[in-house]
């Protein structure tokens, strides 16, 4: 770190100001006892100009090399920190409130706010991606220890028709679990990478909505369930294939959640910006501290009951990714033993 002396640089820009002032002084001398047919004022201002300058940049300099060395320490914690994250230490964190008090050090203190708040994230998205392959892993090895147990009992010559028919029947069971599951998982990874682009055209939501209704009549009649239909014809600009795909997520999970010889309530409201789906159930409801979280990939609000109705908890996920791409948005209203009431808000224009 280069040292100045505050004595000696306040006697440079004393001696820089009296050397300004004899050039001034010197240029009127010059221009009227010669009469020299110059701009006199246009070099006067060019003088005390470049002086000026030359003052500012020893100002410049007096600070900057007050605070190089100070500057370096701070650079390297930084350095240090950026090191860390690169090699997968997502705890890396630099001390910001040292640098509150020194003027000098508000960069410093973004800096450090936003290295830090970089390391949160790639922390948090790290945390994601662990627990996302570990989901998937669980998924995926849950429905094969089933098919690999019944496929070993199958080789028992002695089971019964009925016995090889059962054993069958959960293999086959199993076995939509996993292409579903694959299935889902070529969809988000669609979706998260933008490799499917949005078809937006205008078409009537409501048809959408009552023939989605009914293509799903085998799985509400079995339940003897009842729909209550409130929706108006209305035209919306949006890709109807992926929109197909929410409907029938948010449908089948409230046909499954609604006990038998109940309701379910499907509706549409319109603004002059914006068109709202409404679908309510009449199921168990979901708990409060859990309604922030039903959109994450793989959570369960109710892990046993989901896994035996065939869920994997992908479905919400895909919905709020595709209500999203929309420019939409997606949330849950419910109250335990009140059923659950999803509404999805998308733009009249996309």
């Amino acid at each position: 770190m280069v040292k100045i002396d505050n004595g000696r640089l306040s006697h440079h820009v004393k001696n820089v100001i009296g050397m300004v002032i004899s050039i001034v002084v010197a240029f009127f001398v010059v221009y009227k006892v010669f009469n020299i047919n110059v701009n006199f004022y246009i070099m006067v201002l060019n003088t005390i100009s470049c002086f000026l300058g030359i003052l500012i940049y020893l100002a410049g300099a007096f600070i900057i090399y007050k605070h190089d060395g100070h500057s370096k320490d701070n650079f390297k914690i930084v350095f240090n920190a950026i090191d860390k994250i690169s090699n997968g230490d997502f705890g890396a964190f630099i001390e910001s409130d040292k640098y509150k008090h020194d003027p000098h050090n508000d960069l410093m203190k973004e800096l450090a706010v936003k290295v830090n708040n970089m390391a949160d994230k790639l922390g948090n998205m790290e945390m994601m991606r662990q627990d996302f392959v570990s989901n998937v892993s669980h998924e995926i090895q849950s429905p094969l220890t089933s098919i690999q147990g019944f496929a070993v009992l199958l080789q028992n010559e002695n089971l019964s028709p009925e016995e090889k028919k059962s054993y069958l029947g959960i293999i086959e069971m199993e076995t939509k679990r996993l292409s579903k599951l694959s299935d889902n998982l070529l969809k988000l990874s669609a979706l998260d990478c933008g490799t499917k682009e949005l078809q937006i055209k205008t078409y009537d939501l409501s048809k959408q909505l009552r023939n989605i209704i009914l293509s799903l009549e085998p799985q509400w009649s079995e339940k003897n369930i009842e729909f209550e239909i409130e929706c108006p014809h209305i035209n919306i600009n949006a890709d109807e294939e992926l929109m197909s795909e929410v409907w029938i997520n948010l449908l089948s999970n409230g046909i499954k959640f609604t006990p038998y010889e109940s309701k379910m309530y499907v509706s549409i409201k319109s603004d002059v910006a914006s068109i709202e789906v409404i679908i309510k159930d009449s199921g168990i409801g979901i708990r409060e501290e859990e309604q922030k979280s039903i959109f994450e990939r793989f959570y369960m609000v109710d892990k046993s009951r989901k896994r035996e109705l065939g869920g994997n908890g992908l479905g919400l996920a895909i919905t709020k990714k595709i209500v999203d791409l929309h420019k939409g948005n997606i949330r849950v209203e419910s109250e335990i033993n009140k059923g659950a009431s999803f509404i999805v808000s998308l733009p009249k224009e996309n």
